[in-house]
């Protein structure tokens, strides 16, 4: 049998958990490294979301007692760092005001950058991980 695992490339503070589906097969939900003994063979190893319709699907072939580490990234780097200080913004204003005009701008600019991720989001939902494939023998 083969082996493929199924890693992050970089740990995140905060790791969600992602669907594994093989061949359309729903294998599971895993958030930090999944490993899964395969036949040799052609395989479509898809990535999901919790979010159904973010996903992306690779094409793999997989050899006789080789291993194949699939290493996964999103493309939310930056969006998550805005994302977070838009949070913490947030939970500032809960308690306390900025006065005026800072409330308004605030407002503006978060619901602004709300929409246009979300917009980027649905842009790309189906190409939302990008793979890198590493092979060794077992």
């Amino acid at each position: 049998m083969s082996e493929l695992i199924v890693t992050p490339k970089r740990s995140q503070f905060v790791s969600l958990p992602h669907y594994l589906l093989i061949d359309g097969k729903m294998i599971g939900l895993f958030k930090e490294q999944v490993s899964i003994h395969l036949p040799a063979g052609y395989h479509s190893v898809t990535l999901r979301s919790t979010f159904r319709f973010v996903e992306n699907t690779v094409a793999l072939s997989v050899g006789i007692n080789e291993c194949v580490i699939l290493n996964y990234s999103d493309r939310e780097r930056w969006w998550n760092i805005l994302f977070n200080i838009d949070v913490l913004l947030w939970l500032i204003k809960r308690f306390s005001t900025f006065g005026e005009p800072w409330d308004t701008v605030y407002e503006v600019l978060s619901n602004g950058f709300f929409v246009i991720w979300m917009l980027r989001i649905w842009l790309i939902r189906k190409n939302y991980f990008q793979f890198t494939i590493k092979r060794a023998s077992v």
